[in-house]
């Protein structure tokens, strides 16, 4: 039986799930917005041995420990759909056999008989290519023909359906999990049903700008240094960053992305050497203020030293007026279908997902609005504004980026509050979900660059 902690598990993602659908939770049933748990009472031993005797089969250890502790969940993501409960479930062949040869007939595979017992692995897809995971696993490399015996355990909506697969199981015995849709050229493949739900977890909070591991910020550095005979020049970048008074330290920033509302109030690099000279060693330390280009060289290593030095140079920055910082905000994304098909979709800070999908190959442009704050606006940007705008977009299954454009714009200046650029059209030639990242700098005035990173975009 799994050891898998399930109901800490689900209540963390249920009461996150109810946070983040907003004006919808109106539609949840009054006990669920009270409780916090999109889950229902757990089945029993004697419900879950009668449905393993009903389709003949034992189920694996990590579905059978979720129906333990809820049977069936209500919603897994923003868009996937209702998990089954023990009673519900079926073989996906029983229900959807039409869709099973649509598939198999979409993949140059000759439909099936309907039955319960799949045929051999197919010879299109080797065990070297089949038997991957995470993400370097290529979603097309399926074996159409394992469809036939696989087992449906939610509801069918919107093209998407999560599946167990009994024709290949693990050791511990785990069946194969697939997030299976009509609009993929394949399936998202997991080990078992335990990954592919932990994995849903971590796209839920991707497509919700959450962090999976949030990172405490370093508020100290205190390096070991161990002097070796040949010289040695080790670097350090510390970078200090004053945090609002209604900012927690969980929120601060880490790795490359660059927030709007964040910016350097002082970043030092710290160059320890050594060498040998004359049958002794001998150390020293730079250390460079970067705002202020300021550069102390030390004869020795001390740290205590050191920080003292920094710290001096920080509390210069704090007593100097705060200067306004200009920056860029991403205000709007619009994409603008090619004429006499449908209107144009737009995307914003309280709209974050596309309304509607769009198709494969289907030409299309994408409309960036933006607003210049700061002394920048200050002066009131009399002269044209050059901007740089970048725009990719990553395939959520396969993980490949393709580039949607590279511009560079004159925009009008003037007393405009908002300005826009264009990219020239593109297509998006696979099927599945995207997530659009666009970023902007202005490439003849000093300013903050903007980002916006789009949940969604759908193509089918």
């Amino acid at each position: 039986m799994s050891s898998f902690d399930w109901e800490s598990f689900l209540k963390r993602w249920s009461q996150e799930t109810i946070d983040a659908i907003g004006r919808d939770r109106n539609e949840l049933p009054p006990e669920v917005l009270k409780s916090g748990w999109l889950g229902y009472p757990g089945a029993t031993e004697k419900q879950i041995t009668r449905v393993e005797a009903r389709l003949g089969t034992v189920l694996p250890p990590s579905y059978h420990a979720f129906l333990k502790v809820t049977n069936g969940w209500r919603q897994t993501s923003l868009f996937s759909n209702k998990l089954w409960s023990i009673e519900d479930i079926e073989w996906f062949a029983v229900r959807h056999q039409a869709w099973i040869d649509a598939f198999l007939e979409k993949s140059e595979h000759p439909p099936s008989e309907s039955s319960n017992n799949a045929k051999a692995p197919s010879s299109f897809i080797a065990d070297v290519d089949y038997f991957v995971y995470g993400d370097q696993q290529d979603c097309s490399k399926i074996r159409v023909e394992y469809l036939q015996a696989a087992l449906e355990i939610s509801q069918h909506g919107d093209g998407t359906i999560y599946l167990l697969n009994p024709q290949v199981i693990t050791p511990d015995g785990e069946w194969e999990a697939w997030f299976f849709g009509d609009w993929l050229p394949g399936a998202d493949r997991y080990r078992s049903f335990q990954d592919m739900m932990q994995a849903e977890y971590e796209s839920f909070l991707e497509l919700r700008e959450t962090p999976v591991n949030p990172v405490t910020p370093i508020t100290s550095v205190s390096p070991v240094l161990k002097p070796e005979p040949e010289a040695i020049a080790a670097t350090t970048s510390v970078a200090i960053a004053a945090l609002e008074p209604d900012e927690s330290p969980s929120r601060a920033a880490s790795g490359p992305t660059i927030q709007a509302d964040w910016h350097d109030l002082a970043c030092f690099t710290i160059d320890c050497q050594t060498r040998q000279r004359q049958g002794h060693t001998e150390h020293r330390s730079i250390i460079r203020h970067q705002e202020t280009d300021t550069v102390e060289t030390r004869a020795d290593l001390d740290l205590t030293a050191i920080q003292r030095w920094m710290l001096s140079q920080l509390n210069r920055r704090l007593e100097q007026p705060a200067a306004a910082t200009p920056g860029i905000e991403i205000t709007q994304l619009r994409v603008i279908r090619a004429p006499q098909t449908e209107p144009s979709m737009v995307v914003n800070q309280t709209q974050p997902l596309f309304s509607s999908p769009i198709q494969r190959g289907e030409p299309f442009k994408l409309e960036v609005s933006m607003n210049v704050s700061g002394s920048a606006l200050a002066r009131r940007l009399d002269q044209p504004v050059v901007c740089r705008a970048q725009c990719v977009a990553r395939h959520l299954s396969t993980r490949l980026e393709t580039d949607l454009g590279d511009i560079t714009a004159q925009l009008a200046g003037g007393n405009q509050s908002t300005y826009i650029a264009q990219f020239p059209i593109a297509r998006l030639q696979q099927s599945g979900l995207y997530r659009l990242k666009v970023g902007v700098i202005l490439q003849n005035i000093s300013a903050s660059p903007g980002h916006f990173k789009v949940p969604i975009l759908l193509v089918v």
